[in-house]
């Protein structure tokens, strides 16, 4: 840990508990905000940063962020296995069982009280069905993770557990809220924040904070209306503007004919009074030199570790066969074989690959082709100018 961190932990351990909350919006929101707009390279391929993600919770909605539910249920795993008999043990673990069914579920305490283990489980599908009540909540069926469903089964099916089949959540209101309390303070947590409203006011909270759509957390939480379910989220006027402009910024990508893409992030920058030369790295660990104009540098908005991504039309790809002449003033050299030729008698298109895996392709003259002996399956180097390559923003 340096010594910034320390001090910064030390700073927010003088803080008092209002203030912690609110701390923990905003980092919450901020690192939101940082994953959204994290290097590519840090990103499985496939996926995108959550915008859904960034919103504050209002402060009168009482929820566990994702440490403080890791430390909860991390305390009635302790505390069952810390059991001195084994009936103790199975009562807590019945109880540990009705904690998780709301904890994952969001579902109202009467709803878990009222499941029927062996009618309302369908281990099949992974889901629990709730029957609609006399609150305003529509009957829904919640997907469940089937880790959770082996332990309720396992319990369940056990002799000794006989007498409990079809009633395994049946227990007391008031036993479930005071353990709740009970662990809540043997995780370290303020006793007050932990209920099962908050446990369900949790749920819907990292729903949608893993990008899960409102209607569909609607629909979990079996809400007559998204409006209800809105409460859960607020969007800052700042939160707004960055969304938005992620979204334009995309439907104005710019569009493109160059045939050769490299995917990675900035590694370095030099600047000269009129130009300025960026290094990057890409997903394969090469390394790629442009020279932009500072004009062009400024409106990309362009620093270290930003996710880039460098384009080189195939006209501006030189060939070589001979790594000595393949050593001109061009910045960029690797090397490569080639993998396809076609051609109209005029130009021809080479294809390649390079070392790493990257496809590349080279546009020259027939006459070229003919002078350097240019057949597929040779090993060439492909080498382009620092000038020829066009920098583009995801």
């Amino acid at each position: 840990m340096t010594t910034a961190e320390e001090t910064i932990f030390d700073l927010v351990n003088r803080l008092d508990v209002p203030t912690l909350r609110r701390l923990c919006d905003h980092a919450g929101a901020t690192l939101a905000r940082k994953d959204l707009d994290a290097p590519t390279r840090h990103t499985p391929r496939g996926t995108a940063a959550c915008q859904a993600a960034l919103f504050s919770v209002p402060s009168g909605i009482r929820y566990l962020d994702a440490d403080e539910l890791d430390r909860l249920t991390k305390a009635f795993v302790v505390w069952r296995d810390a059991a001195r008999t084994p009936s103790i043990r199975r009562a807590r673990e019945r109880m540990r069982l009705v904690y998780a069914m709301l904890r994952l579920s969001g579902a109202k305490l009467g709803e878990v009280l009222a499941v029927n283990e062996r009618t309302d489980i369908d281990r099949t599908k992974c889901t629990v069905r709730f029957p609609a009540n006399h609150d305003g909540e529509a009957a829904r069926k919640v997907v469940m993770p089937r880790d959770f469903l082996d332990d309720v089964e396992r319990f369940a099916s056990a002799p000794i557990n006989r007498a409990l089949r079809g009633e395994l959540f049946r227990l007391d209101p008031g036993f479930v809220r005071r353990k709740l309390y009970e662990q809540a303070k043997r995780a370290g947590l303020p006793p007050g924040r932990v209920s099962p409203t908050a446990l369900r006011h949790s749920r819907a909270v990292e729903l949608l904070r893993s990008g899960v759509p409102l209607p569909v957390v609607q629909m979990m939480l079996g809400h007559s209306s998204v409006v209800l379910t809105s409460i859960y989220c607020s969007f800052s006027d700042a939160d707004c503007q960055r969304i938005v402009s992620r979204c334009v910024a995309k439907e104005t990508r710019m569009k493109t004919s160059a045939r050769n893409t490299f995917f990675g992030a900035v590694s370095s920058v030099r600047k000269s009074p009129l130009f300025t030369e960026i290094s990057m790295t890409t997903t394969t660990n090469q390394e790629i030199v442009a020279v932009i104009t500072n004009e062009s540098f400024d409106r990309l908005g362009l620093s270290e570790a930003e996710p880039v991504t460098a384009l080189v039309k195939a006209p501006w790809v030189l060939l070589a066969k001979d790594e000595n002449k393949a050593k001109t003033s061009a910045r960029n050299c690797f090397a490569g074989k080639v993998t396809g030729i076609r051609g109209d008698g005029v130009a021809v298109e080479i294809m390649g690959e390079l070392l790493d895996g990257t496809p590349m392709c080279a546009l020259i003259t027939a006459e070229s082709v003919e002078s350097l002996d240019i057949k597929e399956g040779d090993s060439v180097w492909f080498s382009f100018k620092a000038f020829s390559v066009i920098i583009n923003i995801p």
